[in-house]
C-alpha cells in the first residue's frame, strides 16, 4: 500500500498530494483525502485516519509506541503507567490503565478527549478501544509492531504527522544502516549448516513459559535474520510447553531466554529448569551458550536500538562477546 500525505497551506487553495510510508500489513496504498484534511493514513486494521489537523493532545496505549511518538518529536497527554515508568511520557500525563495496557478505562480515556490515539493491535482492549473511538469520531490507529521494517513505517507515519522529519532519519535511515551492516557481517559469517537455536519466553511458572517463533516474537525474526534456524518452527509442541524430549532431539547450539513480568523470579524459575539433569545434558547447557537477554533490548520493543540490538545478538552467536 502507498500512502498519501495530503498538506496544505493556509489562505491558498492548492492541496499537494506527497507520498508517505504504509503502516501494517506489509502493503502500500494511495489515499488522497478530500476536504483539506492535515493527514491521512490507513493503519494496520485496515481502518483510514483522517486526521483534519495536526493533533494536539494524543493519547498513547502502549508504551514502546509511547517512546516511538517521543522519537517522532511528539507529546504524549494520556496514556498508561508503564509509559510513564519508562520516561516516554511525563509523570503529569493522564493514565487509562495503571500498568501496561493490557485493560483500557474507555469512559475515562473518552471523558480526556484525545484527538489522536495509538494503540497496539496485539492488546485485544486496546484494539476494541480503537474502534469505539474511530466510530465517536475520534481518529484511532493501531499498528503492529514486529520487524524492524514495521517500526520504520511507524516511524514515518509519526515524524509526517509531527513535522519533525529529521527525526526519521537520526531514529529510522540511519538505524537502518546499522542494522543492515550486522546482517550483511552475519551473512558472510553464519555456519553451514546453519546453528539451530531455542527461544524461550520465560515466566515464573510452568504455564508461563513457552518457546517462540519469529510468527509472534520480533527477536526470532531477528535470529533468523541472523542465520539460524529454530527449532520450534519445527516443533509445535513446544509453542505450549518446553518439551524436554523434543528439546533434546535437536539438542539446539543455544538457548535463548527472554524473561516477562517479574524479572528476577522468571529468572529463577527458568535457572531452576536449566539446572534438571536432562537440560544439563544439552549441548547449549554444556558449552555456556544459555543466554538471557536484557529486557530493554528483547521485550520492549528497541525502537532507535534496533541495531545495538541486532549487533548484541550477532556477538552472541558469532564473537561470544556479549
Amino acid at each position: 500500500m502507498k500512502f498519501i500525505k495530503n498538506c496544505f497551506i493556509l489562505l491558498m487553495a492548492a492541496v499537494a498530494a506527497l507520498p508517505l510510508a504504509a503502516c501494517g500489513k506489509g502493503k502500500t496504498t494511495t489515499e488522497l483525502s478530500g476536504g483539506g484534511a492535515y493527514y491521512t493514513f490507513v493503519d494496520h486494521a485496515g481502518t483510514k485516519i483522517v486526521l483534519n489537523e495536526a493533533p494536539k493532545r494524543t493519547a498513547v496505549l502502549f508504551s514502546s509506541f509511547a517512546e516511538v511518538w517521543k522519537l517522532a518529536g511528539g507529546e504524549t497527554a494520556v496514556t498508561v503507567g508503564e509509559s510513564v515508568e519508562r520516561g516516554f511520557a511525563d509523570e503529569t500525563a493522564l493514565l487509562v490503565d495503571g500498568g501496561a495496557g493490557k485493560t483500557i478505562d474507555t469512559e475515562r480515556l473518552l471523558s480526556y478527549k484525545p484527538d489522536f490515539v495509538i494503540c497496539s493491535s496485539d492488546i485485544a482492549a486496546q484494539a476494541e478501544a480503537a474502534k469505539l473511538l474511530n466510530q465517536s469520531g475520534i481518529p484511532a490507529a493501531v499498528f503492529h509492531v514486529e520487524t524492524f521494517s514495521d517500526y520504520l513505517n511507524m516511524l514515518k507515519i509519526c515524524t509526517d504527522i509531527t513535522g519533525n522529519f529529521e527525526n526519521y532519519k537520526t531514529y529510522g535511515t540511519d538505524v537502518e544502516e546499522k542494522v543492515n551492516e550486522v546482517k550483511k557481517r552475519a551473512e558472510e559469517t553464519k555456519s553451514v549448516p546453519q546453528d539451530s537455536i531455542l527461544f524461550v519466553r520465560a515466566g515464573s511458572t510452568v504455564s508461563a513459559t513457552k518457546a517462540k517463533t519469529a510468527k509472534d516474537n520480533f527477536v526470532c525474526v531477528m535470529l533468523n535474520e541472523l542465520g539460524t534456524r529454530n527449532i520450534a518452527e519445527n516443533a509445535a509442541v513446544l509453542l505450549d510447553g518446553l518439551s524436554i524430549e523434543e528439546i533434546l532431539a535437536e539438542n539446539p547450539a543455544h538457548i535463548f531466554v527472554s524473561t516477562m513480568g517479574n524479572e528476577a523470579a522468571a529468572k529463577t524459575y527458568m535457572e531452576s529448569v536449566l539446572a534438571g539433569d536432562p537440560w544439563q545434558g544439552l549441548s547449549a547447557v554444556q558449552t555456556g551458550q544459555v543466554h538471557f537477554l536484557p529486557k530493554d533490548l528483547f521485550q520492549f520493543k528497541p525502537n532507535a536500538r534496533w541495531g545495538e540490538a541486532y549487533e548484541y545478538l550477532y556477538d552472541l552467536l558469532y564473537t561470544g562477546l556479549s
